[in-house]
């Protein structure tokens, strides 16, 4: 059993490192905001993470068996009209993921 102050160490560690990783972007952004590396990493990453989800998403469904990945395969459709039409990537995937859990818990298409 832990003493009080090990309690007391290991709480006041853990305070000191999470109040650390909260000040420290707000101290290096204005040496990060000039660099063009993290720039081009900014406006290509967001592709490279929507390209890598979809992936995962349909990387373990079998599509011989029931339900034939048609919940993913509707949820997705239903994820890139919604974000065509609104161009709101929050709204869509937000419906999207209704969408998906409504036909995964109420069996629509099972």
């Amino acid at each position: 059993m832990n003493s009080g102050l090990e309690i007391f160490f290991i709480i006041s560690t853990v305070s000191v490192v999470t109040v650390l990783l909260r000040v420290i972007p707000f101290i290096v952004k204005g040496k990060l905001a000039s660099n063009q590396y993290l720039e081009y990493i900014g406006t290509k990453m967001p592709v490279g993470i929507m390209i890598l989800l979809v992936a995962y998403t349909f990387l373990h469904i079998d599509f011989s068996t029931a339900p034939y990945g048609i919940p993913q395969l509707v949820s997705s459709l239903v994820v890139f009209l919604a974000y065509w039409f609104k161009r709101n990537a929050l709204v869509a995937i937000g419906i999207g993921l209704g969408i998906h859990l409504s036909i995964v818990n109420y069996a629509l298409f099972v």
